[in-house]
């Protein structure tokens, strides 16, 4: 048992956000599992032989999260991107002009919002017309990329090769040889502009082959002694297709963190936690594990800043 004395938090006018989360460490609760998080992320990060996942679900491009990853591409802290379709919809969707707003959710009528035209994602609002900018934009890619059977991280390259944006996810994606995997392809306005293409061209999604990949990638990492690990924000279909992916290979992932805000009472896989994921052997007794329950558009800017001043 861990007898660790917990001190009291002291800050001034020097402290960076490193010492914050070296110093949360020494706390309790979730400021606590911040500072393991962190640790855990940064071990990960100078494990040269490890793979490393970042899983996506929720709104976090609506939510101003989309530099942040962007930042993780670039350094080189992800080698796999496991996103819901929505979160590389709305990348495209700001590659292409479009821009979300805030709004105050107790003031908004829902029914004149939807008159005047525009959606709402809790906090934040953006024109209808937001997806008729990417309709516009996506076709004419899917044109350029041409008629063919791909793989969702094969299609996600090729558009990412075409995107002129800078600050996109999809294309520092691309330029860093980082796969964008999205098992639920789909379930998004993106995934619906393909199968609007799709139906006068012969151009088809085999999601089999994303997985095919995560599973053969895991037996080669076990042939060669490597490992995996994986930064989940929420949760959802991502953090089970990161999961799940080393069953077959019976290689546990070696680090993982998640930030949730739903606790595993509901038997659901966004809050199941962690040491859950023994039992079906997607981790061992040997694996790093930390569960922050915190929003993670909270958690991440910390993880993210506090790295960058310790790597």
């Amino acid at each position: 048992m861990s007898m660790r004395r917990v001190e009291d938090f002291k800050i001034n006018k020097k402290t960076s956000v490193d010492d914050l989360a070296k110093r949360f460490r020494n706390c309790a609760f979730n400021a606590r599992r911040l500072g393991e998080a962190t640790d855990i992320m940064e071990e990960m990060i100078k494990d040269k032989k490890c793979v490393k996942f970042l899983g996506l679900s929720g709104a976090m491009v609506p939510a101003g999260m989309r530099k942040i990853i962007v930042e993780m591409i670039r350094n080189k802290w992800v080698n796999i991107i496991v996103s819901t379709g929505a979160n590389m919809t709305h990348d495209l969707a700001s590659c292409f002009g479009e821009k979300y707003v805030h709004c105050e959710p107790s003031k908004i009528n829902d029914l004149e919002l939807n008159k005047k035209g525009f959606d709402r994602i809790y906090d934040v609002i953006s024109p209808v017309k937001t997806m008729a900018t990417m309709e516009r934009n996506i076709q004419k890619i899917l044109e350029e990329i041409g008629e063919g059977e791909y793989s969702t991280f094969e299609l996600m390259s090729e558009i990412g090769k075409r995107i002129k944006d800078k600050e996109s996810i999809v294309r520092n994606a691309y330029e860093k040889n980082v796969k964008i995997i999205i098992p639920a392809f789909v379930d998004s306005i993106l995934g619906i502009q393909v199968w609007m293409y799709a139906q006068d061209h012969k151009f088809r999604i085999n999601e089999m082959k994303d997985l095919g990949y995560l599973i053969d990638l895991n037996f080669d990492l076990k042939r060669e002694g490597r490992s995996t690990g994986a930064l989940v924000l929420r949760g959802g279909v991502p953090k089970n297709f990161i999961f799940q992916s080393v069953l077959l290979a019976d290689k546990p992932h070696k680090y993982l963190v998640q930030i949730v805000t739903q606790g595993p009472e509901y038997g659901d896989l966004t809050g199941a936690t962690l040491e859950e994921a023994i039992s079906w052997g997607k981790a061992d007794e040997k694996s790093k594990l930390c569960t922050l329950y915190c929003d993670p558009t909270i958690a991440l800017p910390i993880i993210v800043s506090a790295l960058k001043e310790r790597l």
